[in-house]
């Protein structure tokens, strides 16, 4: 269900939501809602919208920007994140759309940057109630320096033929079938993203993938490499933007969060050890062994793609791909966006 806070009347989501026909209650407060991933709150307010995304000086960063305009996610991975920085499980939706375009066309004017929603929900998830695309997609075709990515596990993608994809990237989150199913919850089939990204670079848009996160499994080495497979059978290598990689590593109150809400998980069934940066990851030689085999089978068959380690340390670089990112600014120039 979709609750509008009172204040928001008259708003860019009010106004959407009656051309759409698109039910909606009006409310007072959160206090009023029922705090389940199946409701959508409409609220306002001050929010630094357009940031950078959280790194560590111990790992490699590339330097992305995010917009946060949805909090929250209507899917229930096992291993998110969100289930401990987010407050509630209802989405939280802001309606402060007038300040998101000024900051994003104030970015435009500082250089060229990478831009997502991707950080705090799923960018395209709820894309048949928001349109989010409407939205994003004309304000950044009128930026010179921006391309945004719009990063999913779903294949709600129907808006995204309506708009010209000239700035735009749409990445797709894979793992295997048989961990989807034991650990994503309510997200659609990894052969179903892989047709969405298929049928959206047939259009024209640019794609990209995130092997994110690797999660140690029996058959580890089959199972990814199946499912890599079937990447290459149906996407060209040269439509893909870039191919992101990392292991699970989760901070350590979610471990309990996880043995609670998902008893039956087989995600915490290993040995970790906390990194430089607090968070639990595999230990070194077991990551090591994981992101070099992911990036050799990639590059097996597509010897040009960008490939790049997501919060990784500069030894994990060297020893798999043979050189050092560097810091932020020094590791996003390896972009193909950002040599342009």
């Amino acid at each position: 269900m979709v609750f509008l806070n009172k204040k928001c009347l008259g708003g860019y989501f009010h106004r959407l939501f009656e051309k759409k026909g698109i039910a909606y209650y009006p409310v007072s407060s959160e206090d009023e809602i029922e705090d389940c991933k199946k409701n959508i709150y409409i609220t306002s307010q001050k929010n630094r919208f357009v940031h950078k995304c959280p790194g560590t000086k111990e790992y490699r960063c590339c330097n992305y920007m995010v917009v946060d305009v949805v909090e929250g996610c209507p899917f229930d991975c096992s291993y998110c994140i969100l289930q401990v920085y987010l407050n509630n499980d209802f989405i939280k939706v802001y309606d402060d759309l007038e300040e998101i375009i000024y900051n994003v066309k104030q970015l435009d004017k500082k250089g060229r940057f990478r831009l997502g929603t991707g950080e705090l929900s799923d960018s395209l998830a709820l894309d048949h109630i928001l349109y989010l695309t409407d939205f994003f997609i004309p304000l950044i075709n009128e930026c010179e320096n921006i391309r945004f990515e719009f990063k999913t596990k779903s294949d709600n993608i129907k808006n995204l033929f309506n708009h010209d994809p000239k700035n735009i990237l749409v990445s797709f989150s894979l793992n295997p079938q048989e961990i989807v199913s034991s650990e994503e919850h309510f997200t659609v089939s990894v052969s179903r993203r892989i047709f969405a990204a298929k049928a959206l670079t047939e259009y024209g848009y640019k794609v990209g993938f995130h092997f994110d996160p690797l999660i140690d499994w029996d058959n580890f080495e089959g199972l990814y490499a199946d499912l890599i497979e079937d990447l290459f059978d149906n996407i060209a290598e040269k439509d893909v933007e870039f191919i992101s990689i990392s292991s699970f590593r989760f901070i350590p109150e979610l471990a309990d969060i996880i043995r609670i809400k998902f008893p039956h998980t087989k995600i915490l069934a290993n040995t970790f050890v906390k990194s430089l940066d607090g968070k639990m990851r595999y230990f070194k030689g077991k990551r090591f062994k994981m992101l070099s085999f992911i990036y050799s089978k990639i590059r097996s068959s597509w010897k040009d793609v960008f490939i790049y380690f997501c919060m990784e340390d500069e030894t994990i670089w060297r020893r798999v791909i043979g050189y050092d990112p560097g810091d932020r600014e020094k590791f996003e120039a390896y972009f193909n966006w950002k040599r342009v």
